[in-house]
This record gives C-alpha cells, sequence and structure tokens, in this order.
C-alpha cells in the first residue's frame, strides 16, 4: 500500500518533549508508511512581527496572561493565517493531522477545508479547561472545541471518558497513548538497596501544590522514599532539602533516566483532586501509566474517582488506587504496599499483561494506521 502524506499543522508537534508531543512523535516519526510534513501552526511562526512573537509571549507570563490568551485565541480563528501555508503535495493520499490543545488546530481545520483534505484530530486534553482566557471566550472555545471534534474526518480520543464528554461522531476512536517499544528493563541503586522505591516522573509543575504536600510528608517518614524528576513550583527551602536528598531530579532524557527509571519499586501517578479541574481528570488518561507498564512492576494512582485512570484501572485491577485526597493516605497505602509481596507480584504481573494487550505498541500503532487509512 502506497505511503499516506501525513501534513501535521499543531501548536503540539511530534517530538521527544512532552507527553503530548511523544505520542505524536510514537505515531509518525520514522514510521513505515508514514511520510510526515510539518507546517507551521502559530501566527509568530506564519506572519512574522514583534507583536505576536514577542509581547504576546511576555504577556502570558505576566498577570495580563488571560488578555493575551483572549487576542491569542481571536487572531488564530479570525485571521485567514491558512492561506500563507503553502499547499499540500499532489498526492491523493495526504491527510491533515492537529492536536486540540493551543491555537493551531483552528489554523489546521481551515487549511484542511481550503484544500479539500481529511482532517483528523487528536484529543488528549480539555482544551477549554486549561486555556488562559477570560469566561466569555472560554464559552466560545468550548463550543468550538466540540465543533472541532465534529467537523473532524477523524476523531481520536486519548480515552472512553474523552470521547463521551465530546459527544456522537460518525468517526471516532479511542486510542490510548503509545508508550515505548523497549520495555524498562531493571537496574538498582546499590547504596538504596534496602528501600522501597517509588519513582515519579511527569507533570510537576501543574501538580505542585499536590505534590509538595507529599513531598512533605514523606520527609518526615521512612517507610517508603519516593523520587520526582521535573520541574515542580516548590518553595526554594523544599527544592534545596529534595535535592540534598536525592529525591529530586532535572529531567534529562536518555541512558542515565532510563537506568534512573529501572530502578524503582513501584511508579506513582497523580490527578488533580480540585473540583474545577474535574473535566480534565475524567477526560485525560496520564501516558506515564501506560509508559510504566514497560517495567511490570506495581503502579499506584492517586486520583478521583471519577478519574479516567481510576476508571480504567477498577476494571482492570492492574493498579492500585487511593483516591483519598490527603497525601497521608497515600503513604499509608504505600507503605501497606511495601510489605505484601504478594500484591506487589501480582500488580506487576498485571501491569505487564496490560503492556502486551491493550497498551502493546504494535497494537496501538496498528489502530492508528487504521485510523487513517480509514480517510483517505
Amino acid at each position: 500500500m502506497d505511503e499516506i502524506n501525513v501534513i501535521v499543522i499543531s501548536s503540539v508537534r511530534p517530538e521527544k518533549s512532552t507527553a503530548a508531543a511523544v505520542t505524536l512523535h510514537r505515531h509518525l516519526v520514522n514510521r513505515r508508511g508514514i511520510q510526515v510534513h510539518i507546517l507551521p501552526a502559530e501566527h509568530h511562526e506564519i506572519v512574522h512581527g514583534p507583536f505576536h512573537s514577542k509581547i504576546i509571549p511576555r504577556l502570558m507570563r505576566t498577570p495580563a496572561r488571560r488578555w493575551a490568551g483572549d487576542i491569542d485565541y481571536l487572531m488564530h480563528t479570525t485571521l485567514p493565517l491558512e492561506k500563507r501555508l503553502v499547499a499540500p503535495p499532489a498526492r491523493a493520499r495526504t491527510v491533515v493531522l492537529t492536536l486540540a490543545y493551543g491555537s493551531g488546530c483552528w489554523v489546521a481545520q481551515r487549511y484542511a477545508k481550503r484544500h479539500g483534505l481529511p482532517l483528523i484530530v487528536r484529543f488528549d486534553d480539555w482544551w477549554p479547561a486549561i486555556a488562559a482566557v477570560h469566561a466569555p471566550v472560554r464559552q466560545q472555545l468550548e463550543r468550538r472545541f466540540l465543533e472541532l471534534h465534529r467537523s473532524a474526518d477523524l476523531s481520536v480520543s486519548i480515552s472512553e471518558g474523552m470521547l463521551n464528554a465530546l459527544g456522537p461522531h460518525r468517526n471516532a476512536r479511542v486510542i490510548l497513548p503509545i508508550p515505548d517499544a523497549e520495555p524498562i528493563r531493571p537496574s538498582k541503586c546499590t547504596d538504596l538497596a534496602g528501600d522501597f522505591r517509588v519513582g515519579y516522573s511527569g507533570n510537576m509543575f501543574d501538580y505542585s501544590n499536590m505534590l509538595a504536600d507529599l513531598a512533605q510528608l514523606a520527609l518526615k517518614q521512612s517507610d517508603v522514599r519516593i523520587e520526582f524528576r521535573g520541574r515542580p513550583r516548590w518553595s526554594r527551602a523544599l527544592i534545596h532539602e529534595m535535592r540534598d536528598r536525592h529525591l529530586l531530579h532535572d529531567f534529562e532524557p536518555g541512558l542515565g533516566f532510563d537506568d534512573w527509571l529501572g530502578s524503582f519499586d513501584a511508579y506513582l501517578v497523580a490527578m488533580f483532586f480540585d473540583a474545577a479541574q474535574r473535566r480534565r481528570t475524567e477526560t485525560c488518561f496520564a501516558t506515564k501509566l501506560v509508559d510504566y507498564s514497560r517495567a511490570g512492576r506495581p503502579v499506584v494512582i492517586w486520583a478521583p474517582e471519577s478519574s479516567a485512570v481510576v476508571r480504567w484501572a477498577k476494571k482492570s485491577g492492574a493498579a492500585l488506587c487511593v483516591t483519598d485526597p490527603d497525601a497521608g493516605a497515600l503513604l499509608t497505602a504505600l507503605a501497606q504496599l511495601k510489605r505484601d509481596r504478594a500484591l506487589q507480584l501480582e500488580l506487576g504481573a498485571r501491569m505487564h499483561r496490560a503492556y502486551e494487550t491493550e497498551f502493546s505498541p504494535v497494537g496501538l500503532q496498528q489502530q492508528f494506521m487504521e485510523g487513517l487509512n480509514s480517510v483517505v
């Protein structure tokens, strides 16, 4: 079968950075049967000028960020930026792909319509709940977000919860985040051989408050050792103490990171407990969960009962769930897991089976290719 030409117009691009970007990278880059073309998606990439390339980004980091967000949204939804992009290659099997995150998706939507190409949209996060905009703009953004789902020739949801929230569609599929094809190999930190070690690697910026509570409480007990990798918004005192104890590390991909990730007895996944973030937790499926499955070791999910990851874990029985927002409840559960070797082995085996079945990189890539072929 001929290659499929995938034109990516998206604020998030296929690269090894954020979870969503890594997912796109694993599906698209160096894949047999796919030829990738990346076009600019943001105003400052398409129309060069100081206002949007300098002033707006600066305002995004100030108390005026919502005004900047309003302007950014309106510019990308009203200006015909798609007309400035190069025409697609004259090939029959060509599609436009975007992630429903940021403003690039609106450019992609109009580009696909302008050139009569199928539009594929992946929904990994509930963007209207994340965007830094004022309430009236947020309401308009949510309407357009749902319309983007309906207008797509293929709508790909990260979870069943996302698909249910988006609503009916003629060609909608749930494709879970795709993990790396390489298993996590066991490694040991010899100087910490007696500890029960729990690793967290993921979004520490948004989850700073709840993870700070956990870190501070964990420092006062010795049943488990929790290590974090990322850049949290913590107090300087807490950051210094955590780094001095080698409990907080900067994110550095590569062999060192793989060795660090392979040294743990269990892994932690966290999701928001705030009522204001309920829609996000109900629709998002943590990419780190599927990545941790590569180790075949216990995964502990600290998240509300209604979250997509807890619903999956309760159905599969493949992870230990703590649905109490109190950090003390999580530490108690981890201490109990440390003492229950049989439960550790059972959870590890179930997570390994998940990696071989519903989290299988081969299977998820096949689902993705079937989706592409459904619209070309």
